[in-house]
């Protein structure tokens, strides 16, 4: 949070206001564009700062993941459509990087939900490999990007929390979040094919 408080001091010090509308001038510089995004970034998240977020799925209970995936990380992705605009200039240098990051981590990610053995903290990382391709949109900085970016967020928030919401139907029944133990309950309750 201290580096938008810090650039939010800077924007209102240099325009004497934080309406958008007023908004003109030099806002192009690498370290003010850092300050800003960085915090959407951890927040949606970002690969190589997304740690925290698997680790929070699994610790929390269904409602908390539910709330985590269905509108928290949404939030970051909302401020950042926002505030990417600013950015236009210094964005087509610097924006080519980050959406290489992106695509590179989520394949990364993807890799790593191969190996998962609980169902929370696959559903978790595979979050991360589909906001990598929110991130990339939006960043893009044209209309098709920006589109793609909402409705996969729109997409993710319903489907994750549907997901954590069967993961904990399906821990109440075996008491066990293995996949292992899981396997073959489709069996036991097909209603569950619905979802």
């Amino acid at each position: 949070s201290l580096p938008i408080i810090i650039a939010l001091f800077f924007i209102y010090l240099h325009f004497n206001s934080l309406v958008f509308f007023f908004f003109s001038g030099d806002l192009n510089r690498l370290f003010f564009y850092v300050l800003v995004n960085f915090v959407f970034f951890i927040k949606i998240p970002m690969f190589f700062v997304h740690l925290w977020l698997p680790k929070a799925h699994v610790e929390a209970p269904v409602s908390g993941s539910i709330i985590l995936a269905g509108i928290i990380l949404k939030l970051g992705g909302y401020g950042l459509m926002r505030l990417i605009i600013i950015f236009s200039f210094i964005g087509i240098k610097i924006n080519l990087f980050f959406i290489r990051l992106r695509l590179v981590g989520g394949l990364f990610v993807s890799l790593i939900c191969l190996r998962q053995r609980d169902m929370k903290s696959l559903i978790a990382y595979s979050s991360v490999a589909h906001i990598g391709l929110v991130l990339s949109g939006i960043i893009t900085l044209n209309y098709w990007g920006l589109a793609g970016a909402l409705v996969i967020i729109v997409a993710h928030g319903l489907c994750s929390s549907g997901l954590f919401c069967l993961a904990n139907i399906s821990y109440e029944r075996v008491m066990s979040r293995s996949l292992y133990l899981n396997k073959g309950i489709i069996n036991l309750v097909p209603r569950l094919s619905f979802f």
